[in-house]
């Protein structure tokens, strides 16, 4: 999967779990109040599932998933490591 799909498969995702139609790729879900605690639970088995990467407890950082862009960037660095 190139780093398009990834985005488009995330930007979906976070989408679905914000209930917006359409999110700006730097828009801080957390910040804005746009997903809660279980919702960023969801976010990670999805990551895991569909990138089949694992999120370790050193990846558990509000910054790795705070956002479309952020997310990419993070599964950027997992598929790398992982290759």
């Amino acid at each position: 999967m190139n780093i398009s799909e990834r985005k488009k498969l995330v930007s979906e995702y976070l989408c679905k779990l914000s209930g917006q139609q359409d999110l700006g790729d730097s828009i801080n879900i957390f910040e804005t109040g746009l997903v809660n605690s279980l919702a960023t639970i969801q976010l990670i088995s999805f990551l895991e599932k569909n990138f089949k990467i694992k999120v370790e407890i050193d990846d558990l950082d509000n910054a790795n998933f705070s956002s479309i862009q952020a997310v990419c960037h993070f599964l950027d660095k997992k598929v790398v490591a992982n290759v």
